[in-house]
């Protein structure tokens, strides 16, 4: 029997999460519909931020979010 790895979601804000599966991170965006895998937590919160900034300042997303 093998066990199926948890997701677990450390951050979520604006469209953005941030989820940990193992030792690896994931960082998805619905603003660019794309994720990216990291390695480094650090590093994965870093783009975490940069991409709630980015999220947050597109007046679409916004609005499609319920945000303006």
């Amino acid at each position: 029997m093998t066990v199926s790895p948890q997701n677990r979601i450390l951050h979520a804000r604006s469209g953005v999460t941030m989820e940990q599966s193992d030792d690896r991170y994931t960082v998805a965006s619905l603003r660019t519909n794309d994720q990216t895998a990291y390695d480094d937590e650090a590093e994965a919160k870093r783009a975490f931020d940069i991409e709630v900034q980015a999220a947050e300042n597109d007046p679409e997303l916004m609005s499609r979010l319920g945000g303006a």
